[in-house]
């Protein structure tokens, strides 16, 4: 069932239409989901791409005669002012300079690319970042710059103006009306908000709902019905406890690591290649940091411990005597992108420094400090030296293989590996005094070897026969290689031959009879020539065997001539008059005589079949089996991760981000918000002043940051509820959102570093609050004053991420495998049952399964994923042969597990949505699975195609 047939529509249309309308389609109707947060999400994207991409380039080239401090200085150019979106918008003298979705209009982009202006007039930008503005204007032109620019800098902000820079402070639980609808302290924060705005909360999820909620939350995975029954009987005596009991579990899976690991790498970029190298280069250890993610939150690391972990584990003490732990987690680092190089080194040593401070200051602080790269902050209180400081943190570093086992495992490999190599080269020099005794057979008689073969050939082709046995023997020749060289000289093997040396085409070309009478005069004069010592000695023979043969050109004897001499030993050469050759000649002769297909080369097993004596052959035998035996003594390669290693080097101001302009010396540090005391800005001061990536480290893993402790709980939130108390979280800054519950927040994050920094206490915490276990239920009035679910009156059905839904059919289809950790697999491999979490995945080319379901680019940090409606979704649940495997094997499980009709349609909706089929549903099934069956052939394919239908809907694929 490799596609969808035109009878699988028909009942599709019908029959089965009706179950598709029963649980919404899947993702032929996904569009009938909310497209707000989408819109939201696309929109906080395209900022950030306007941030990082955009804006500085317009900072380094455009301000100084299209901004409000040209207006100031009487110097704006063409009427046109680009520091704001208004300016942008409406264009100078000429027109418009970007028209948001229109590339062809927008003057812009003319003027980058000269096609009618010339801007900047200092010379041409790179086609890349001209690329980035077609990119940015077809994304619709997001700006945030809606307010007018004064010509004098902006006040400083300090860390009183805004909430996020504050500590958290744990304030007074909110005294609330409805107190039988809490079930802890958090719900109170929640509740008060609720009140405040005449929200009332809805009705708590069904135990089915929230059963299959939590699974999924925590591990990516359904419930199994067995699962689903022992959770609701529970829940009937004591739901509470059943809650609890059900958490516990769950945070004890080793599943959970994998779901939660997933959402960090997305926050930590992290992926298995580079895209921005010639080439692709992998990074094959890549999986260690993965799994060294995964084990970490299944462990419970404390959240402090797995930052600094991430920044600093190479200089932490090791208490624990786990150098994995200690080192893997440097991937985080060792894994950012790098640049090409050879065109500009130091701007792209400057670009792999900006991904390192953007994904670290995201990632833990939720600050776009990247954004001061070219300049101050256009928001937050983080100058440009600011940037600088952290910059020279890794300024200097290098990125190496480091072994994750202790330095005694190391010393043991390394001890074996030289017994093999020592071995090897046994082997080796064994091998060569037979190929050395043997080499005067092969090179020495060149020569005699070829014209045997044409002689052969020639008189073949006059129906003249003789055996290649006896050639050689009347030749004192060996009849190996009178073979191979009559098999290579073969006419048919002409365009073989010519195209691997051109000079060989006229001796394919020349008339049999001619060669025969060539080769006899040739002979007459051989037999009185000793055989050649060297290739240099031979050329002369060969040149003129090529002249008897065919009256050719001096110019073909010369390369010939060449070609010959180029295959020369050291000492060959010694003897060759002609002067030097170069080294391309060397390359071509070897490839053709000493490659697999060449007539001198001697495939290993052949060459000691026909060149070694018996006591040779088995004192070879000998050395290779004391190799082998070496080789099981010696224990495998130890795993190694990709980190960073050294730096520190303290670097300059780059005046609006170039490299080549170089400002005030910046000492490294934390950023001056959160530090104390001033900084030498003079090259000699700031020098001296030391500061680590472990003072960085704990820096930022302080409980008294107020941003890291704050910035996880609000990640963990969104991971729950869809959205964060702060929606922008990846940017607490001025720029990003205010949160909708500041009190919940910062009471979540007091009791979060009380807590030892515990992730799995905080998940406590959040699933068993009245909150998290409301149902989704739509409620008209609360819908009219709160229409985005801020406020939290109902939970939010959630669309399964890709891995989750991946990994749910391979679940439901009884075809999952949960090996855990280790190399990667494609996800394009059809044997592969793995968790989506173990997927390779690739900056340079994304699979196209994640691709086409809103996987996030890897080449940046991602806060939240997007989530789109495209027909192609559509087309992949009814064409592709993954898809269509899962729905066969669903039918096969349901088959094997059940014997009658009833039972298995029962069994497919236990384990496809983890509840019974009502009395229509049931019936729909019956008929359809049971109906027009003419043979046992149509029943299994139409049970196939059902389960197809079920795995395609809404139902499947969202959470209540």
């Amino acid at each position: 069932m490799s596609r969808i047939s035109a009878d699988w529509v028909r009942p599709f249309s019908g029959e089965l239409g009706m179950i598709h309308v029963k649980h919404k389609l899947g993702l032929a109707v996904l569009c009938t989901g909310s497209l707000l947060p989408s819109l939201q999400a696309a929109d906080a994207a395209g900022l950030e791409f306007f941030e990082k991409k955009i804006r500085p380039v317009l900072v380094e080239h455009c301000y100084k005669c299209h901004s409000a401090e040209s207006v100031a200085a009487n110097k704006l150019k063409g009427g046109l002012r680009l520091d704001t979106q208004a300016g942008t918008r409406a264009g100078g003298d000429t027109g418009p300079a970007v028209v948001p979705g229109k590339v062809s209009e927008s003057l812009l982009i003319s003027a980058l690319r000269q096609d009618r202006f010339e801007m900047p007039p200092k010379g041409k930008l790179p086609d890349a970042v001209i690329a980035d503005f077609v990119k940015w204007i077809e994304m619709g032109a997001p700006d945030p710059r809606t307010k007018e620019v004064a010509a004098h800098p902006k006040p400083t902000i300090t860390a009183e103006d805004h909430w996020a820079f504050k500590p958290a402070v744990a304030a007074k639980l909110p005294n609330v009306k409805r107190t039988a609808w809490l079930k802890g302290d958090l719900d109170r924060f929640v509740l008060a908000r609720m009140e405040g705005k005449g929200l009332q909360p809805v009705s708590a999820a069904s135990d089915r709902e929230l059963a299959r909620r939590i699974y999924f939350d925590l591990t990516g995975l359904p419930p199994s019905p067995e699962q689903m029954a022992q959770f609701t009987a529970a829940a009937k005596q004591d739901r509470a406890k059943a809650v609890g009991a059900l958490v516990d579990t769950l945070l004890a899976s080793p599943r959970y690591g994998e779901r939660w690991g997933r959402h960090w790498l997305d926050v930590a970029r992290y992926a298995e290649d580079q895209a921005h190298t010639f080439g692709v280069r992998r990074r094959e250890h890549a999986h260690q940091y993965r799994d060294w993610v995964i084990r970490a939150i299944n462990e419970d690391l404390p959240f402090d411990q797995f930052v600094k972990l991430q920044i600093a584990g190479d200089l932490m003490e090791d208490t624990s005597g786990d150098r994995f732990r200690q080192m893997a987690g440097m991937g985080f680092l060792g894994l950012g992108a790098q640049y090409y190089k050879n065109s500009d080194r130091a701007k792209a040593e400057a670009d792999e420094l900006d991904d390192a401070i953007d994904t670290l200051t995201r990632g833990f602080l939720g600050l776009t400090v990247s954004c001061a790269r070219c300049h101050d902050h256009k928001y937050d209180p983080v100058p440009t030296i600011d940037y600088y400081s952290l910059a020279g943190i890794f300024n200097g570093r290098g990125y190496r293989e480091a072994p994750l086992v202790t330095d005694e495992v190391v010393k043991t490999y390394n001890e074996g590996q030289q017994r093999v190599k020592e071995q090897e080269k046994v082997v080796r020099e064994f091998l060569l005094a037979i190929a050395r005794r043997n080499g005067e057979e092969r090179f020495g008689k060149i020569g005699p070897y070829m014209i045997t073969a044409w002689r052969l050939n020639a008189l073949s082709a006059k129906g003249v026969g003789m055996s290649d046995d006896d050639a050689a023997k009347r030749e004192k020749l060996h009849p190996y290689f009178v073979k191979r060289f009559r098999d290579y000289f073969k006419p048919g093997n002409k365009n073989e031959a010519v195209k691997r040396l051109p000079v060989l085409a006229p001796w394919f070309e020349q008339d049999p009879a001619k060669a025969v009478a060539a080769i006899a005069k040739e002979e007459l004069k051989y037999e009185t020539v000793p055989v050649p010592k060297t290739i240099a000695d031979l050329a002369a023979a060969m040149q003129k065997l090529a002249l008897a043969a065919q009256k050719a050109d001096r110019k073909l004897t010369e390369d010939f001539e060449k070609a010959q001499a180029a295959a020369e030993t050291e000492q060959d050469k010694k003897k060759v008059r002609r002067g030097k050759l170069d080294g391309e000649h060397d390359r071509v002769l070897k490839q053709i005589w000493l490659d697999g297909r060449a007539p001198l080369y001697a495939k290993e097993g052949e060459a000691e079949k026909h060149f070694l004596a018996d006591s040779e052959r088995a004192q070879l035998t000998k050395h290779r089996a004391e190799l082998e035996n070496i080789k099981k003594t010696v224990p495998a390669k130890f795993p190694v991760a990709h980190v960073i290693s050294g730096g520190g080097r303290t670097m300059q101001v780059y005046v609006r981000g170039n490299p080549a302009n170089r400002g005030t010396w910046a000492a490294k540090g934390f950023l001056q918000i959160f530090s104390e005391g001033e900084r030498p800005t003079e090259q000699k001061a700031a020098q001296e002043l030391k500061y680590t990536r472990l003072d960085l480290a704990k820096a930022i893993a302080s409980p008294d940051n107020p941003l890291t402790a704050r910035v996880i709980v609000n990640r963990v939130w969104q991971w729950h509820f869809g959205r964060g108390l702060v929606g922008s979280s990846s940017n607490f800054g001025l720029a990003g959102d205010p949160p909708s519950h500041p009190a919940l927040l910062d009471w979540l994050t007091v009791q979060f570093i009380k807590n030892g920094w515990s992730l799995k206490w905080l998940h406590r915490q959040i699933i068993s609050s009245a909150a998290y276990q409301a149902s989704s239920a739509h409620h008209a009035d609360n819908a009219n004053v709160d229409a985005d679910n801020r406020f939290l009156w109902r939970f939010n059905r959630r669309r399964l991420d890709v891995e989750s839904w991946r990994d749910a059919l391979l679940s439901v289809s009884g075809q999952l495998d949960l090996q855990m950790g280790g190399p990667t697999v494609s996800l394009g491999d059809a044997k592969n049952r793995r968790r989506t979490v173990y997927a390779k995945i690739s900056r340079h080319e994304l699979d196209g399964l994640l691709r086409l379901f809103d996987f996030p680019d890897a080449n940046v940090s991602a806060a939240k994923r997007t989530e789109t409606t495209v027909p192609q979704q559509q087309l992949f649940v009814l064409n592709s042969p993954f898809f269509v495997d899962q729905a066969r094997g669903f039918a096969n499980r349901l088959r094997k597990e059940t014997t009658e009709d009833v039972a298995r349609v029962q069994r497919a909706y236990q384990l496809a949505f983890g509840r019974e089929p009502s009395a229509e549903e049931l019936q729909l099934g019956l008929a359809f699975t049971g109906g027009d069956v003419t043979a046992e052939g149509d029943k299994v394919s139409r049970w196939e195609q059902y389960c197809q239908a079920l795995l395609a809907t809404n139902e499947f694929l969202y959470v209540d």
